[in-house]
């Protein structure tokens, strides 16, 4: 059996969905807040929590250490892109966020990848000169 891995993990309510519906709880959770992570741990004491951007944890090194990946979940951060927010990209390394779930599709090869998120995020992509997506 393969781990499970929180990707953008919160205060662990992603995490107890997963629980609920896998019967487990996830292997690690990652986050750089560790405000956020040490909530997590409350709710999910098992899981091995690492404070760190997503974007510097290594991916092959995960599955090195751990194992390989059954589900990796994402939910990329959205509230400077959903309609609450007004729509627009706020900030460049927000919208950046999505792209490391490529990262971790080619250099982790989980069996199944979850990426949850608002309505917008169909759009997100290049911005133009002006800072709106193309």
């Amino acid at each position: 059996m393969g781990i499970i891995v929180d990707s953008f993990a919160g205060g662990g309510g992603a995490s107890t969905g997963i629980e609920m519906a896998l019967g487990r709880s996830p292997d690690i959770a990652i986050n750089h807040s560790r405000e956020a992570l040490a909530l997590h741990s409350v709710n999910h004491p098992d899981t091995i929590h690492m404070v760190s951007d997503i974007w510097e944890v290594p991916p092959a090194e995960v599955v090195r250490q751990h194992g390989p990946i059954d589900l990796l979940w994402a939910s990329p951060d959205c509230r400077h892109f959903s309609k609450a927010k007004g729509g627009r990209p706020v900030k460049k390394n927000i919208r950046s966020l999505a792209w490391v779930v490529i990262r971790w599709a080619a250099k982790a090869r989980p069996r199944g990848i979850l990426l949850e998120n608002v309505e917008e995020f169909k759009s997100w992509g290049p911005l133009n000169d002006d800072g709106r997506p193309c």
